[in-house]
């Protein structure tokens, strides 16, 4: 599955700890684990990076930010808490805010724990009795994960954000925690590369565990989809199609509703177009084949939308934003996949005409 997810309802610190180490991530209310993501216009596969604080040390220049900001500013630790200040630098934050954002603060701490063992905790940063940046983060038995960090863009000049993780990292030093997970980078350069300033860190192969080195990585399923999805584009233009690539965020629910196996379940499909029938052509990496689909609405599904959309997702132009469902699914051979799909397409159409 490219993604899962298990409910945080009496979760132990202990079994936390085991997810974060095999992947997975806390979102407001549940736990899951997603090898592809669909932002900027791409297929990203994630990777997941923890730091192991027993061997971290700040680089030289961290520990000079680090004292400097230790001097100018007072750094408060407690229970997560939403306020009207919280909630500006919250909306100060929502334009780099990737896929599906929640409106407001409230709703991203609301009932975080659930009844799980998981310890929350919020690091506060104030410049006199002004909040600057706060800092959202689990702790489990032996690991700490951070959530979420906002900052006071006016103070750019202290690089709030990386003294946040500093302090995260520092405060996890001194919990006797054996491990920091700053979230995930993705399998091509990105805006979450940021996390990789922090110094040398352990990368998670699926195959072989935990490395120090991303050079052993196996190729993920995302690099995958996008090889085969350039050799699929290359067959459709040379058999004179025209096909036009969208990048579909919601094939998450093709996953996770299990009871609906007629979902979309794609990443990406190209869509190709016989009189006023529609059809999806894609890469299947779980049936390891090409495959060609109809696409039809599933609205009755809109109620599952409750998220806003990010500026990435609002403006870019290869989204499909509405959830997909298709009355049928076939996989075409990669050796006769253009002749396939010709007389798939042609009793399609003649179906529809008769």
């Amino acid at each position: 599955m490219l993604v899962q997810t298990v409910p945080i309802q009496g979760l132990r610190r202990a079994d936390y700890d085991d997810l974060l180490s095999l992947g997975w991530f806390r979102g407001t209310g549940i736990v899951y684990r997603s090898e592809v993501v669909c932002i900027d216009e791409q297929i990203y596969g994630v990777r997941n990076i923890r730091f192991p604080t027993v061997s971290f040390s700040m680089r030289k220049s961290h520990s000079k930010l680090y004292r400097k900001n230790m001097r100018r500013f007072t750094i408060r630790v407690g229970t997560p808490r939403v306020d009207a200040r919280r909630e500006e630098l919250y909306r100060g934050h929502l334009h780099r805010f990737k896929a599906f954002v929640h409106d407001s603060l409230e709703d991203v701490q609301l009932s975080p724990r659930m009844g799980a063992e998981i310890d929350a905790m919020e690091i506060a940063v104030y410049d006199d009795n002004k909040l600057v940046a706060v800092s959202y983060v689990d702790v489990g038995e032996s690991s700490m994960a951070s959530i979420l960090c906002l900052y006071d863009h006016h103070y750019a000049n202290f690089s709030l954000g990386t003294f946040t993780m500093l302090l995260e990292m520092d405060m996890a030093k001194r919990l006797g925690l054996d491990f920091y997970y700053p979230g995930y980078v993705l399998d091509l350069p990105s805006s979450f590369d940021y996390k990789l300033e922090l110094g040398p860190c352990q990368w998670l192969d699926m195959e072989c565990g935990w490395q120090w080195s991303q050079a052993t990585h196996h190729p993920g399923k995302a690099e995958r989809i996008r090889q085969k999805l350039a050799e699929l584009e290359a067959m459709l233009q040379a058999a004179g199609y025209h096909p036009s690539l969208h990048i579909y965020p919601y094939y998450t629910l093709g996953h996770l509703i299990t009871d609906r196996p007629d979902l979309i379940r794609v990443p990406a499909f190209y869509v190709l177009q016989s009189g006023h029938l529609i059809f999806g052509v894609s890469y299947d990496i779980l049936l390891d084949a090409y495959v060609c689909f109809d696409i039809l609405e599933a609205n009755e599904l809109n109620h599952l939308h409750q998220l806003e959309l990010s500026d990435d997702y609002r403006l870019g132009d290869t989204y499909v934003l509405q959830t997909l469902c298709s009355t049928f699914c076939r996989p075409l051979s990669s050796d006769g996949f253009i002749d396939e799909l010709h007389e798939l397409i042609q009793i399609m159409t003649n179906a529809d005409l008769a």
